[in-house]
């Protein structure tokens, strides 16, 4: 009997932090890769419960060898929340849209209410509302802060620079109600999830390394910028613990964030780029996907075999 299902819909969702750590096989822990007998570390970004690599080794998650197993996700905790790079226009506008203090977004109850209605009974006109922008709050009348983006992941507030953890607390305070009114659900896409608190790290097949002819390793750019990401996030641990000034803290918060920011797109626009000690810049996830060298052009419609399942 053969079962055929029509997809009515797709839907296409952020990943929550509590997801991350439930899909990752393997909490990172090491910012290494491979111990002197040139066997993959437990906890380091090898981790034979991210997949293998190597013949003979089998995965310590599903048993399967280099030609049987997928690969399997890992994460890395953050000590301190960053921004995601690539959704900051997105966090802006909802900071604008929204009130600093209240956190009500910038309409009158009954204007919200009636969205929300229209929302609910799928009526969606895309959400263009046209609304009477005061210069004070319609709900608990405060002052409405100015908020600007200074690419790429920098909000200031009434000109002062606010802090991840500010800028996530703000989102995390909307109501549910205002957020299906900017197009948000908050089941499946709270505006606090673009804020990193855990990283995934991809499966090991995704970024295997390369041996040389003289025997030693290359490792490939996204597992290079995953040990810069590390390394800086466990120095920032260190100094909380040990009770660094604000100002040297705050220092090695922004290095994460760069090599976060580079980690998704080494083009941003506004810094430098990271580089292999050659100087050539690294290919990172956005480099991978576009443009003509790129997994959908180059790849897939490309139909080269190996790569369009």
């Amino acid at each position: 009997m053969v079962v055929t299902k029509m997809v009515d819909r797709i839907k296409f969702s952020l990943f929550s932090p509590e997801m991350i750590r439930k899909m990752s096989s393997a909490k990172i822990t090491v910012p290494d890769t491979y111990n002197d007998d040139s066997y993959p570390i437990d906890g380091g970004l090898m981790d034979l419960r991210m997949g293998v690599i190597d013949p003979g080794l089998k995965c310590k998650v599903c048993g399967g060898t280099i030609r049987s197993c997928p690969g399997h996700y890992g994460h890395i905790e953050l000590v301190r929340p960053v921004v995601h790079p690539e959704f900051s226009k997105v966090i802006l506008f909802i900071l604008r849209s929204s009130c600093h203090s209240c956190k009500r977004l910038l309409i009158r109850q009954e204007e919200i209410e009636e969205l929300a209605q229209k929302i609910e009974a799928d009526m969606e006109d895309e959400m263009k509302t046209k609304t009477k922008k005061s210069s004070h709050c319609p709900h608990c009348k405060e002052k409405i802060a100015e908020v600007k983006l200074l690419r790429p992941t920098s909000f200031f507030k009434d000109g002062l620079m606010m802090l991840p953890t500010e800028v996530r607390d703000w989102l995390a305070a909307i109501p549910d109600r205002d957020l299906k009114v900017l197009g948000f659900d908050p089941l499946y896409a709270r505006p606090e999830w673009m804020i990193l608190t855990a990283l995934i790290v991809p499966a090991v097949s995704v970024r295997p390394s390369i041996t040389l002819e003289t025997g030693d390793r290359s490792e490939d750019d996204l597992t290079h910028k995953l040990v810069d990401i590390m390394r800086i996030n466990q120095r920032l641990e260190a100094n909380i613990n040990a009770g660094a000034p604000q100002l040297i803290i705050e220092d090695l918060w922004e290095l994460v964030q760069y090599h976060v920011t580079t980690y998704f797109n080494n083009e941003t626009s506004n810094i430098p780029p990271a580089r292999h000690r050659s100087g050539r810049p690294l290919k990172t996830l956005s480099q991978r996907l576009k443009g003509k060298e790129g997994r959908f052009r180059y790849n897939l419609s490309g139909k080269r075999v190996n790569f369009s399942a």
